[in-house]
């Protein structure tokens, strides 16, 4: 019998989304008939419906069944039923019958793909197509018909109006936001929740209706891309079923996914807590093939992260593509080296070459809304100190003006955009970091022609 701990069990979750729900399900008074012995765990979770949820693991493997509709592997309740295990609150017992009917099916599968005794040769039981096709099937219809609720919605907030929508509760978007997730489309859900911050933060930001009309576009084009699926191109197609929330297991991109090797320089690092969840987002620039790519880690606070690559060096690495977003995540395969400065940071000569880059994902990814931009020979023009007093806030009215005179808002902390300043000395820097559509976000930064580093 092997009991996980709980950063092991956190290590299983399919992506960030199920890692997040999982302490909410760990909650003794969800569940009844809770038990374990040497070789499963078991109880019943109340979920949405009338009937709980028979959620059980095997504890040999970790394999675990739920009857809940998700279809991620574990699920939010088995991960939710094997912290309880790991804190030591499942008591053992006996298994009921619907374990054990379910440990004699496994052992069964098992056995047939045993290797034969009379010729030594390996027996693999096939899988059921047909049986799949139906579950993924099953799945779009209930996104169709959320897609359907979503557009009627979108259709009377235009009628109504920003403003109108700007004043609705909390409730009101969240209330949306389950109905997506039942409709097993939590991309969608985020998306909506989002347009709720947005709403919330309207007394605080006064570019609140621009960015609210581009959530609100972003998901409209979500709907119908989706209602047009079967004409769009595969690769966006992909990018489109990632952001409804269609996603794929760490382990089965390990296994399937394209493999790159390069020398990766980390042009940019962000970590975020809200106290309930850690994130560490990597943005990754392979020198010889030019490929931008994405590291992302979540960890239950409390929790180490897994590191991705050494911040603000060039290391020699083997990645895995996942398939879906622009620009694609990765699992960090195989590290080469212990890295090297990142020396001089790569970059398009203007904003205007660097933004036409973007407009290549983005015609891929239309949904992309973070993208990496690395510009060289930038001049910092910085607010008037009684300007910014006057104006609180992100640090718009800071630019970045490239060599062609073309400027771009900065979108930081007081403490970078001071760093920058004093970086430049009036003179021409080279930067690196994230574009939202409405500014930049420095996360790497060098005198020009210098060595690079980190100032996030």
């Amino acid at each position: 019998m092997q009991i996980l701990s709980r950063e092991q069990v956190f290590g299983l979750a399919p992506d960030a989304a199920a890692a997040r729900a999982a302490p909410g399900q760990a909650v003794q008074a969800k569940w009844s008939g809770l038990g374990h012995d040497e070789r499963a765990a078991w109880g019943e979770c109340q979920g949405s419906g009338a009937s709980p949820y028979r959620c059980q693991a095997a504890l040999d493997d970790g394999a675990t069944r739920c009857s809940c509709p998700s279809r991620k592997f574990p699920c939010k309740h088995a991960l939710g039923l094997l912290l309880l295990l790991a804190d030591g609150v499942v008591p053992q017992g006996p298994a009921p019958d619907w374990v054990t009917e379910w440990l004699a099916a496994r052992a069964g599968r098992a056995q047939a793909a045993s290797p034969d005794r009379a010729d030594a040769q390996r027996r693999v039981v096939p899988a059921n197509p047909q049986a799949r096709q139906q579950r993924a099937a099953s799945r779009d219809r209930k996104v169709d018909a959320g897609v359907e609720e979503l557009r009627r919605w979108l259709a009377d907030i235009s009628r109504g109006g920003l403003a109108a929508a700007q004043a609705q509760p909390w409730t009101w978007w969240d209330q949306m936001a389950r109905r997506m997730v039942d409709a097993q489309a939590r991309g969608l859900a985020g998306y909506v929740r989002r347009l709720a911050e947005i709403a919330a933060a309207g007394g605080h930001r006064d570019d609140w209706p621009e960015r609210m009309l581009d959530q609100f576009g972003a998901l409209h084009l979500l709907c119908e891309a989706w209602t047009r699926r079967d004409v769009l191109p595969a690769a966006t197609v992909q990018a489109l079923r990632t952001r409804i929330g269609y996603t794929q297991a760490g382990s089965d991109v390990a296994q399937t996914g394209e493999r790159l090797t390069d020398v990766w320089a980390v042009l940019g690092q962000r970590q975020d807590d809200d106290g309930q969840l850690k994130s560490l987002r990597q943005w990754l620039y392979g020198e010889g093939t030019g490929t931008v790519v994405t590291y992302l880690a979540f960890a239950v606070s409390g929790q180490p992260l897994a590191p991705g690559l050494p911040p603000g060096m060039r290391t020699a690495a083997t990645v895995v593509l996942y398939p879906g977003s622009r620009p694609q995540r990765v699992l960090i395969e195989e590290r080469e080296d212990v890295g090297r400065p990142l020396g001089r940071l790569p970059g398009a000569a203007t904003w205007n070459q660097a933004l036409s880059r973007v407009a290549d994902v983005l015609a891929v990814d239309p949904w992309a809304d973070v993208l990496p931009l690395s510009v060289r020979e930038v001049t910092v023009i910085p607010v008037s100190a009684g300007a910014e007093i006057q104006s609180p806030g992100p640090g718009a009215s800071w630019l970045l003006r490239d060599s062609d005179g073309c400027v771009v808002p900065v979108l930081s902390s007081p403490e970078v955009r001071w760093s920058l300043f004093a970086l430049s000395g009036g003179r021409p820097i080279d930067v690196a970091g994230e574009w939202d559509g409405f500014g930049f976000r420095p996360q790497a930064a060098a005198t020009a022609g210098g060595d690079g580093f980190l100032i996030t």
